[in-house]
């Protein structure tokens, strides 16, 4: 019985003396501040780290990234986020090519013109052909397109107003018309979860 006794007080005291460590080390460290995901430093977050569920400051709107697009053509990388608030749907692109580009997209009707040419005119604008290529999609969360596939792609611009005609898979042609933004334009708060 008094070995019982013993053992069990050993036990309680070695369990006590743990605790006190433990505790020790935790009053030790700094206690991590709470995070406020709307501080004023949240909205300086590099524009190719946005992700679904971010949320973006545009030009005084507010919108939420429903969906991602992620590019890839032969190891050149973009994206572009599907991008809503209460009255919107847009498409903001983000491009690191000889620089950042951030682009602000707005689908339009299926035009009256098809891509191709060098040089063509939409809504009173004449466009020239930047570039033309294909490409591989992988999609994130909400984008109306498949989870993945083949892309074909036309890129005009005339200035800093830019024309773009996709083709997902057999689709026919989406048409958007964009503007490039300022990067302070644009503040990121990601999501926290």
């Amino acid at each position: 019985m008094r070995l019982l006794l013993l053992v069990v007080v050993l036990a309680v005291a070695a369990g006590i003396a743990v605790w006190a460590v433990r505790r020790a080390q935790r009053a030790s460290q700094p206690a991590s501040p709470p995070v406020d995901p709307f501080r004023a430093d949240e909205g300086r977050v590099d524009p190719r780290e946005i992700k679904v569920g971010d949320v973006l400051t545009i030009e005084g709107s507010d919108f939420v990234v429903r969906g991602t697009l992620r590019f890839d053509q032969s190891g050149f990388t973009w994206a572009e986020h599907f991008i809503d608030d209460v009255h919107n749907r847009r498409w903001l692109s983000v491009e690191d090519d000889e620089g950042l580009e951030l682009c602000l997209w707005e689908r339009q009707p299926p035009a009256t013109v098809a891509p191709g040419a060098s040089e063509l005119e939409y809504a009173g604008v004449t466009y020239r052909l930047e570039e033309h290529g294909n490409a591989t999609f992988r999609s994130e969360g909400t984008t109306g397109t498949a989870p993945s596939g083949q892309v074909e792609y036309f890129d005009y611009q005339a200035g800093d107003r830019r024309l773009a005609f996709e083709k997902f898979g057999t689709e026919s042609w989406e048409v958007s018309a964009g503007r490039v933004l300022g990067g302070r334009e644009v503040q990121v708060f990601p999501t926290t979860a």
